[in-house]
């Protein structure tokens, strides 16, 4: 943000706009922070709405996996028979 300032600074230290009124720079940071709180808040309010949604859905696969874990057993085996012949074949080369 301070580069913004510097530029804008170095570009004018006023401006006119569409209305011939004086437009100062101050006016100009004052647009550009409470743009950038807003920004932050929706970037906020996101964050807890996917931490939310993500601790929801491992809290459910945790369920799922307790309630069945000979499923879980099984999927773990056949994911380890996989990774060993795809491990084989690169090292066999």
């Amino acid at each position: 943000m301070d580069a913004l300032r510097f530029h804008l600074k170095k570009k004018s230290l006023m401006t006119e706009d569409k209305t011939n009124t004086q437009v100062t720079m101050d006016d100009i940071t004052k647009k550009i922070d409470s743009s950038y709180k807003e920004v932050m808040d929706r970037l906020n309010d996101e964050k807890k709405r996917l931490e939310n949604e993500l601790r929801q859905e491992y809290r459910t696969a945790r369920k799922y996996v307790r309630s069945h874990p000979e499923e879980g057993v099984i999927y773990s085996f056949i994911g380890g028979v996989v990774v060993g012949v795809l491990l084989a074949r690169i090292f066999s080369r």
